[in-house]
């Protein structure tokens, strides 16, 4: 579609054009997707979600007074994550409509609170170099200064002495990971609480892929550490509906210790001749279709259901640690929930991922860095699908490893940073063959990955905005 369309066309030829544009693009239900998919392999529930979510597509979240049904789901969802998470009957919560927006919540009350406080300084967020960078998005979108905190390699947690040391009279928030998405490691949120609690700071757990694997998984009797509402100093947590909560994308929760906290969260606008504008979350307009799909996960599923997803989780999970180890592949971090992260000597990740892909498996470049000394890996999230499925996998890599060869990219990799030091980002680009409407090719992700593992983050990040800017 070169332009706007000048006459419309027929339904059945829009959607055969739909199903040509998607043709060779990974399907999520197939449980051959290790990210991005959260598939319990239940038919029964898939539909379920997609009834309930075209009873209430129609109806905005922006009006709870036209539509009340609206304002008890939300209610009723909050409280059910909420009990989840250990809060008692002064938690409180917003639906939003994934994890970064529930983030941005908790930053912005959290900078809200700062500043009712009196201070009058530039608020800090102390973020794990794992934390998600949708932390770092919040800071930069709400003017907070980010704080940076190392990791320790071998278990992938936030070093909290380095934490403690960061804290400040500026300090506005503490964030702590639940588990982090790049290896899987729970941060000790028992030490952040107490280090929020001495500081009299605020500290959120990020559980948005946690939130609703970690309990369960305990249940089971997994050693997870502690890190919902039973600690003290955890003033707000985020938790997403639609990755082991089982809804439908587009649905995530923003958790407060109290209304109090919360109430910063929430913006309201009267200052017009309309209508009083009321928002609990950052989007005004959205369909409610998302949160009565999430009524329904959590209803049709149960506690029950949900403990049985994660014993089939945590069963695939163990088939492929033992996997990866016994084919000489090296785990990275401390996998204590549904992740895990995985490298190997001698092994390119990226062409490792484009040979899998191949094959059918979609595995998630970790391109690391070499500035903040994170090894490239390849990132699993596993889902309930895959207990059937890690034999085939397992099979798949082994036969993929006796054929893999690193290539040999050096004298091009030389060239493209010649480009960038002698001709800027632009030029670079298009000796990869990135512009607009372009296919990435498998040559130019390998060369793209490895500038990224070799470069400075904040020349990586100025050259990837470039490049999408260039693609869309």
């Amino acid at each position: 579609m070169a332009g706007f369309p000048s006459v419309g066309e027929d339904p059945g030829i829009i959607l055969g054009k739909l199903a040509e544009f998607s043709r060779g693009e990974p399907e999520p239900i197939s449980g051959r997707m290790f990210a991005h998919s959260y598939e319990t392999g239940d038919p029964v529930l898939r539909e379920l979600l997609r009834r309930a979510y075209e009873l209430y597509m129609d109806k905005t979240m922006l009006n709870f007074v036209m539509y009340p049904s609206i304002l008890r789901l939300e209610r009723e969802v909050v409280r059910a994550v909420a009990s989840l998470m250990d809060g008692d009957g002064g938690v409180t919560g917003n639906f939003t409509y994934g994890g970064t927006e529930s983030i941005m919540l908790a930053v912005k009350a959290s900078r809200d609170a700062f500043r009712a406080s009196g201070k009058t300084g530039v608020p800090e967020i102390i973020l794990p170099y794992t934390a998600h960078p949708a932390f770092l998005k919040a800071a930069v979108y709400l003017g907070l200064k980010p704080v940076f905190a190392p990791v320790d390699f071998d278990s992938g947690k936030v070093d909290v002495n380095a934490v403690n040391e960061r804290v400040s009279g500026n300090t506005a928030l503490i964030v702590g990971s639940a588990p982090n998405y790049p290896y899987g490691s729970v941060d000790d949120i028992k030490s952040l609480s107490d280090i929020a609690l001495d500081s009299r700071v605020f500290l959120h757990v990020d559980a948005c892929i946690g939130g609703f694997i970690l309990p369960f998984l305990r249940d089971l009797g997994e050693s997870v550490p502690d890190f919902t509402f039973k600690l003290e100093g955890v003033t707000s947590i985020s938790v997403d509906l639609h990755k082991y909560g089982y809804a439908l994308k587009g649905a995530s929760i923003a958790l407060f210790r109290s209304g109090d906290l919360r109430r910063y969260s929430i913006f309201m606008g009267t200052r017009w001749p309309g209508y009083p504008l009321v928002n609990t979350a950052i989007l005004s307009t959205r369909s409610a279709g998302t949160l009565a799909a999430s009524w329904a996960a959590i209803n049709y599923l149960g506690y029950k259901g949900y403990l049985e997803m994660a014993g089939k989780v945590l069963k695939a999970k163990r088939k492929i640690l033992a996997g990866l180890e016994n084919l000489g592949l090296k785990i990275v971090g401390k996998p204590e929930s549904s992740i895990v992260a995985f490298t190997g000597e001698n092994v390119n990740v990226t062409l490792l991922s484009i040979e899998m892909a191949k094959k059918g498996w979609r595995l998630q470049v970790q391109p690391g860095s070499l500035y903040l000394n994170f090894p490239p890996t390849l990132h699993m999230t596993i889902s309930p699908i895959h207990e059937n499925l890690v034999e085939a996998f397992l099979k798949d890599l082994e036969e993929t490893l006796k054929e893999h060869k690193p290539p040999a990219i050096g004298e091009a990799l030389k060239h493209i940073v010649d480009i960038v030091e002698k001709e800027g980002y632009r030029r670079a680009l298009e000796a990869l063959g990135i512009s607009r409407g372009s296919a990435i090719s498998e040559e130019s992700m390998l060369l793209v990955n490895e500038l990224i593992r070799l470069m400075p983050p904040d020349i990586v990040e100025e050259a990837l905005t470039e490049a999408v800017n260039t693609l869309i």
